[in-house]
């Protein structure tokens, strides 16, 4: 069973309701797109700010550690206890900086206070190492990093985060000015340093150790799932040894995520309006210009009324809108065929033309003459005056090649300066040559246009229909190919060679 095919004003509903459906879906996912962009900026902005934020925190805390290294060494009793060897009196000394103001008021957790031999003997040492234990250094890595350093470099200070398993701050300051004579390892717990950035940003913070255990969180971090009100922001702050800590804020988006979202609706919103009403005036327009019509022409194409119908008379506004939609479709015909500069055939008019020559007229073997044109020094023009002036140009050149040719001859524009003319009834070389004298010299003019002259040149490529070619693309190659050895040359004119057949 055949199915109905659909109306045309079904059609026309239907494309406009598919343009609504997408324009609306577009809206949607560039308002979707958007709200992802914006978090992803805020995420992005975050975690620049922790950055800075979290390495000036750890610039203050190795500040305060080269002090306290370098305050060990002012003390009175130090230089006579080195020089000595008394280093169960340093042991003493050392522990005694624990009971220091600035680490028992919180500005900093000391953890451990070593004293080293310039070959990284450890000498002395307070908190939970001493010598002759077994206890390992908190952070191996910076001494193996000291141990290869050479030169005045050895009489700098150095620092590392590391984490073995627990995150150590270390800061290693060098003993004795500019003769070396050992070393002071001050190691500190970074997570008091850190934790202060939650009453810098003002977000609650969390702070993981490389091994996965938590060494602080916020009161006010959220027990539950932080959802989409919440935006965690990592930073990780690596050690000498490539492990890190692992620092998550958490910025509350939620105002942010309620103005991306009201903006989004207000985008759908005049989205969907916008699309309906010029849905609606498409619709009428339509409806108005098109359908209305035709369905009146067809409603009085097929008047029940046999007289009229029977006799052949249709009809007179019926007839006048028939011959109105002719002119319209004439109209849309000459328009697609013509280029709009210089009122001359456009390339699609001159394929046609062609087409009807070679194609259209093979029965009859009418033989003709194809010429392809390219003006010479008009780039040069164009670049020089402007394009007003190239246009103007190109226009007075259409006129000069208009009033050259003959009654018959076809004259198109096939695109920036290059033209082509098809010459009916041309089979030779003589007769060829003596219209294309006729245009040289038609060129061979200066143009005046305002108050500039320009003088352009122009080189011609012939090819004979079918002396030369038969198929039209071919033909058009050819001619092509003589244009452009014709202005190698620096000749006007160029034949084409004839197409070698093909053979078995």
């Amino acid at each position: 069973m055949l199915r109905r095919p659909l109306s045309l004003r079904v059609l026309t509903s239907l494309v406009v309701l598919v343009m609504g459906t997408l324009c609306v879906s577009l809206a949607l996912v560039t308002g979707e797109t958007y709200h992802r962009l914006s978090l992803d900026n805020q995420r992005k902005g975050l975690s620049e700010l922790m950055a800075l934020v979290a390495d000036e925190a750890m610039g203050h805390l190795r500040d305060k550690s080269q002090t306290l290294g370098l305050s060990i060494q002012s003390e009175p009793d130090f230089e006579r206890l080195l020089s000595s060897g008394d280093f169960a009196g340093i042991d003493r000394l050392l522990e005694d900086q624990f009971h220091q103001y600035f680490v028992t008021a919180g500005e900093m957790r000391l953890l451990q206070l070593r004293l080293y031999s310039p070959d990284f003997k450890l000498l002395a040492a307070s908190g939970d190492a001493a010598p002759g234990t077994s206890a390992s250094p908190h952070c191996p890595d910076i001494l193996a990093a000291a141990a290869r350093r050479t030169g005045a470099q050895r009489l700098q200070s150095l620092w590392a985060l590391c984490a073995h398993p627990q995150p150590v701050h270390s800061v290693l300051v060098p003993v004795g000015g500019l003769t070396l004579r050992g070393y002071i390892e001050v190691v500190t717990d970074p997570s008091p340093t850190l934790n202060s950035l939650e009453k810098m940003l003002g977000m609650p913070l969390r702070l993981r150790a490389r091994s996965g255990d938590e060494l602080y969180r916020s009161p006010s971090w959220p027990a539950e799932s932080i959802g989409e009100r919440m935006l965690a922001v990592d930073y990780a702050l690596d050690d000498a040894a490539g492990n890190n800590v692992q620092v998550t804020m958490l910025s509350d988006v939620s105002a942010l995520n309620a103005r991306l979202d009201q903006t989004r609706r207000i985008v759908l919103v005049v989205t969907i309006v916008l699309t309906l009403v010029v849905a609606m005036l498409l619709h009428r327009l339509l409806q108005t210009t098109m359908l209305e019509p035709i369905a009146r022409l067809l409603k009085r194409l097929q008047d029940p009324e046999g007289g009229r119908r029977a006799s052949g008379e249709l009809p007179t506004r019926a007839i006048r809108e028939l011959h109105a939609l002719q002119d319209v479709y004439d109209t849309l015909d000459l328009l697609a065929m013509t280029d709009p500069l210089t009122q001359l055939l456009n390339r699609a008019g001159f394929q046609h033309h062609l087409q009807l020559h070679t194609v259209g007229d093979r029965r009859r073997h009418a033989d003709f003459a194809l010429l392809i044109l390219d003006l010479n020094g008009f780039k040069q023009v164009n670049d020089r005056l402007g394009h007003h002036v190239g246009d103007t140009l190109l226009q007075q050149v259409a006129m000069r090649l208009d009033g050259a040719k003959r009654g018959d001859d076809v004259l198109a524009r096939l695109g920036g300066d290059e033209f082509a003319m098809i010459l009916p009834g041309v089979d030779g070389r003589e007769h060829a040559t003596t219209v294309v004298e006729k245009i040289v010299v038609a060129l061979r003019e200066p143009f005046q246009i305002g108050d500039e002259t320009c003088e352009i040149g122009v080189s011609i490529g012939i090819a004979f229909y079918p002396g030369t070619a038969t198929d039209p693309a071919q033909l058009c190659h050819l001619a092509d190919v003589a244009m452009y050895g014709a202005k190698r040359s620096r000749r006007t004119y160029a034949y084409a060679e004839p197409a070698v057949p093909l053979t078995a």
